[in-house]
C-alpha cells in the first residue's frame, strides 16, 4: 500500500537536477503588470536555455487530456536542445552550462520514463516515441558521466542511479536493479543528505519486493534493509520516516503471511504512529484463552486523541491511516473483532475529520532534520477512502438482524465506488501508469465488495439479491479485465449459493472447479480459496449421506478426506478454528469428546461474532441434549430459532412469517428447529404449543419448497461453453477432466449473467 521512492518522488533534492521554473504571470502592483521576462530579453536568450525550460511550462497532470501532447512537445524540445548544444562552435557561445546540460539529461530520462509508462515506447507506439528507451539509456549515461567528471555535480549522481534503477525495473531486470542500488547504498557517506539516503533505500525496497515469473521477491533482504533504514532515520531524529518504516514492515509481513511476527510489528507500528490502546479487564476472560497474549479486548485510551488535520503533518496522518487499516485487517483475521472495533472507530473518526484532504493527490512533502525536503508518494487517498468501507464490512462478522452493519458498510462503499463525478486528483509529476494503478486498485476494491455483498446475501438467505450481486460482479470483472483474477472466487460463491439452495451436484462441481481454477492460476494448495472449497466439498458430502449425489465417496474415503482438511485448517490459522472443531466433532468417537469440541467451536464463533456459523453449532449441540437434558436443549433451540429468523430478517415486522408475511430467514434451519420443538412439546404433553408450532412449520415448509424449486441455471457438464468473455483458457496439455472443470466454471458464470 505504501509507494515510496518511485519515479520523480525526489523533487527539489540533491538526487535530481533543479526543477525548471514556470514563467510567472505578473509582478505585484496595480494594473495588468508586465511579463516577468521581456521580449527583448527572450530574444537574447540562447535557444538551448529556452528549450530546457520548456518541459516545466508544458507539464500537465497524467489524467489531463493534454498530458501526452505535452510529453511529445517536451521530448522534442529536449532533443532539439541537446542537438543544438552539441553542434555549437568551439567557443561554446550560447551553449548550456554544465549544470544545465546535466539537468537536460535528467529531464530527458524523466520524460522518457513517462512515455514508457504511458505505453507509447513499443513497436506499436507512435513514431515520435519509438527508440525512446535507448534515448533514456543514453541520457542516464551522459548525466552520470558529467556527475563523475565535475566535482560540483557529484551530489547529483544518485539521481541518475535512481533513474537507471527505474529503467531496469521497467525492463523487469530486478536482480540487476537490486545489485545497482545495493552498491550505491554502500557508497553513501555522512556528507550525503538524508533525502538522498532515504530515497535510495525506498527504491531498493521496491526492487526487492518486485517479482516476476523467473525472479521472486526477496522478502528477507527487504526486511533487513527496512530495519537499517529505520535505524538511520531514528539516529537522525527523523521520527516520521521511522514510523513509515514500521508501517511498511507491518505491510510486508502481512503480505508475506508471517502472521507470527505481525502482532509484535502491529504494536510497534501503532506506538510509532502515536496510537495508544489499553487492555480491558475482560481480557482475562475465558473467551481469550488460547489466543496470543497481545490479542485482548481493547478500547481506545484517553491519550488517543483525534488529530487536527490543519495542524498535523500529512505524513503522520497518512501513516496513522495505513497502520489503522492494517491493524483492523490483522485483528479481524485473528478472530478478535473486539480488538479491531476501537481501531475501526478511530479510523472512521480520522476520515470524517477530512484527514485525506492533507494529501489530496497522494504526494507528501516531508521536512527532514537536515538538508532539503523529500517528496514521498503514498497510497492515493481515494484508495484509502474506499478501502475503509471494505474493511469495515469485513470486520463486522454478524450478518443477523434487520440492518446488519456489514451489509450497510458494503452497500455504502459500493455507492461511493459508483459515484459518477468522484474527484481523483493526481500530482503534476505523475505518470499515466499511476492513473492506471489507482484505477485498477479501485476496480479490485469494488470487486471485493461485490464478493462480500453476495456472500452476505447468501448467508441471509436473500437469494434474489445474491444472484443480482453475482451478476454485477461478473459484469464488473469482465468490463475491467479482472475476470481471470476473480474467476475462482466467483465460482466459490456460486458453490455456496448452490449449496444453500440444496443443489448438491451443482455445488460439488463448483467447489471442485473453484479449487482447480485457483491452483491453475498460481494459487497454492493451502490458499484461502482452495481450502474453503475443500471444506465446502467435505461438508456437502457429509450432509448428503443417504441422498443421491454424483461421485459419492464411501465412509472411509470421506473420513480420510475430512481428516486431511482438518490438518489443513489447523495450519490455516484462526479463520478456520471453528470449522476445525466441527469436523473433529463429526468423527469423534466419545460423546464427551464431541461435546467438548462443539463447545470450543461455539466459543470461537461467539468471540468473533459469527452468528451464521454459531446457529449451526447450536443446532448440532441441541440435538445431543434432546433425550438427556430437554430443558437445556430447549434453551439452545430457542437461541438457534432466533438466529435462524435473524439470518434474513426484513426491515418491516409485517413481512415476517409470524406476522402474516412470507419472509422466514433461514428456512432449512428454521424448519429443522421447528420440528424439534414439536417433538419436545409432544413429549412434555404440551399439545397446544405443538399445534401452534406445526402451523408455523407449514409456512416454513412452503418456503423450503419455494427454495428447492428455484432455478440456478444448472447446465450439463458435457457441453463446453464458448469462451466469449475474454478469459483466455490455456488448453494445450490439459487433460479432458481438467478442461471440463474450466468449461463447467465458465458456463456457470455465464448462466448467472
Amino acid at each position: 500500500m505504501l509507494k515510496t521512492g518511485l519515479l520523480m518522488d525526489t523533487l527539489n533534492t540533491p538526487t535530481r537536477p533543479p526543477r525548471p521554473s514556470r514563467l510567472k504571470g505578473a509582478h505585484k502592483g496595480k494594473g495588468r503588470g508586465r511579463p516577468l521576462i521581456a521580449a527583448t530579453e527572450l530574444n537574447k536568450t540562447p535557444a538551448p536555455i529556452l528549450l530546457v525550460d520548456l518541459p516545466g511550462i508544458l507539464s500537465h497532470p497524467p489524467d489531463h487530456p493534454n498530458h501526452i501532447p505535452a510529453l511529445k512537445a517536451s521530448l522534442d524540445a529536449l532533443q532539439q536542445c541537446l542537438a543544438i548544444h552539441s553542434n555549437l562552435g568551439s567557443d561554446g557561445s550560447g551553449s548550456l552550462s554544465l549544470e544545465q546540460e546535466m539537468r537536460a539529461y535528467g529531464m530527458m530520462s524523466e520524460i522518457g520514463m513517462k512515455v514508457l509508462a504511458a505505453g507509447l515506447g513499443g513497436q506499436d507506439g507512435p513514431d515520435w516515441a519509438k527508440g525512446v528507451e535507448s534515448e533514456i539509456d543514453n541520457a542516464i549515461n551522459e548525466g552520470t558521466r558529467l556527475c563523475q567528471q565535475i566535482a560540483s555535480l557529484r551530489p547529483h549522481k544518485p539521481y541518475f542511479t535512481l533513474m537507471r534503477a527505474h529503467l531496469l525495473m521497467w525492463q523487469h531486470q530486478f536482480k540487476t536493479c537490486r545489485a545497482l542500488l545495493k552498491r550505491e547504498i554502500g557508497n553513501f557517506t555522512s556528507s550525503d543528505s538524508p533525502a538522498t539516503v532515504y530515497t535510495c533505500y525506498f527504491t531498493y525496497l521496491s526492487a526487492l519486493l518486485a517479482s516476476s515469473l523467473t525472479q521472486p521477491a526477496d522478502t528477507s533482504n527487504a526486511l533487513q534493509a527496512l530495519t537499517k533504514l529505520q535505524n538511520i532515520a531514528t539516529s537522525r531524529e527523523d521520527n516520521d520516516i521511522a514510523a513509515l518504516c514500521l508501517a511498511t514492515r507491518l505491510q510486508i509481513l502481512m503480505r508475506a503471511g508471517f502472521w507470527d511476527l505481525v502482532g509484535e510489528a502491529c504494536e510497534a507500528a501503532e506506538a510509532a504512529a502515536g496510537l495508544k490502546f489499553y487492555a480491558d479487564a475482560a481480557a482475562n476472560s475465558s473467551s481469550t484463552l488460547g489466543t496470543p497474549e497481545h490479542l485482548v479486548n481493547a478500547q481506545p485510551s484517553s491519550s488517543t486523541t483525534l488529530d487536527n488535520p490543519t495542524t498535523s503533518k500529512p505524513l503522520q496522518i497518512s501513516t496513522k491511516l495505513q497502520v489503522l487499516i492494517l491493524s483492523v485487517i490483522y485483528y479481524t483475521y485473528m478472530s478478535q473483532p473486539k480488538v479491531a472495533s476501537p481501531r475501526l472507530t478511530f479510523l472512521h473518526q480520522l476520515l470524517d475529520s477530512d484527514a485525506l484532504g492533507t494529501f489530496p493527490d497522494g504526494c507528501i512533502d516531508v521536512t527532514l532534520s537536515s538538508g532539503p525536503t523529500m517528496l514521498i508518494r503514498v497510497t492515493h487517498p481515494r484508495v484509502l477512502y474506499e478501502t475503509a468501507f471494505l474493511i469495515s464490512g469485513l470486520s463486522k462478522r454478524d450478518v443477523a438482524g434487520r440492518k446488519p452493519r456489514c451489509r450497510v458498510f458494503i452497500q455504502e462503499g459500493l455507492g461511493v465506488a459508483d459515484e459518477v463525478d468522484k474527484m481523483v486528483p493526481f500530482p503534476l509529476n505523475g505518470s499515466i501508469r499511476d492513473v492506471q494503478e489507482v484505477d485498477e486498485r479501485l476496480n479490485k476494491i469494488k470487486a471485493d465488495m461485490l464478493c462480500q455483498l453476495a456472500s452476505i446475501h447468501i448467508m441471509r438467505s436473500e437469494f434474489n439479491e445474491a444472484e443480482d450481486a453475482l451478476t454485477n460482479l461478473i459484469a464488473h470483472a469482465r468490463t475491467t479485465g479482472l475476470f481471470r483474477s476473480f474467476a475462482s472466487r466467483i465460482v466459490l460463491i456460486q458453490a455456496h449459493l448452490a449449496h444453500a439452495l440444496g443443489k448438491a451436484d451443482r455445488a460439488l462441481q463448483c467447489y471442485q472447479s473453484a479449487g482447480f481454477l485457483e491452483r491453475s492460476g498460481g494459487g497454492s494448495s493451502s490458499s484461502f480459496i482452495v481450502l474453503s472449497a475443500r471444506i465446502g466439498e467435505v461438508i456437502l458430502r457429509l450432509s448428503s449421506q443417504g441422498q443421491p449425489i454424483n461421485n459419492r465417496a464411501d465412509e472411509a474415503e470421506l473420513k480420510a478426506m475430512s481428516l486431511e482438511v482438518v490438518g489443513e485448517c489447523r495450519r490455516g490459522g484462526p479463520p478456520f478454528e471453528a470449522v476445525t472443531r466441527i469436523l473433529e466433532a463429526v468423527w469423534a468417537t466419545g460423546i464427551v469428546d464431541v461435546k467438548n469440541k462443539l463447545k470450543a467451536a461455539i466459543e470461537s464463533t461467539s468471540r468473533c461474532q459469527d452468528n451464521h456459523l454459531r446457529a449451526l453449532i447450536l443446532a448440532l449441540m441441541s440435538n445431543m441434549y434432546l433425550l438427556t437434558a430437554s430443558d437445556h436443549a430447549q434453551v439452545m433451540l430457542k437461541t438457534c430459532q432466533q438466529l435462524a429468523i435473524g439470518l434474513g430478517a426484513p426491515l418491516n415486522n409485517e413481512d415476517e412469517l409470524a406476522n402474516g408475511g412470507t419472509v422466514v430467514g433461514n428456512a432449512p434451519l428454521g424448519l429443522w428447529v421447528g420440528e424439534k420443538f414439536v417433538e419436545l412439546y409432544r413429549r412434555n404433553g404440551q399439545d397446544e404449543k405443538a399445534e401452534r408450532q406445526m402451523q408455523i412449520n407449514l409456512g416454513l415448509r412452503e418456503a423450503m419448497d419455494r427454495l428447492l424449486g428455484r432455478d440456478t441455471g444448472d447446465t450439463s457438464t458435457e457441453t463446453a461453453a464458448e469462451n466469449d468473455d475474454g478469459m483466455e483458457v490455456e488448453v494445450g496439455g490439459v487433460s479432458q477432466k481438467h478442461q471440463q472443470k474450466f468449461d463447467i466454471a465458465e458456463q456457470m458464470m455465464m448462466d448467472t449473467s
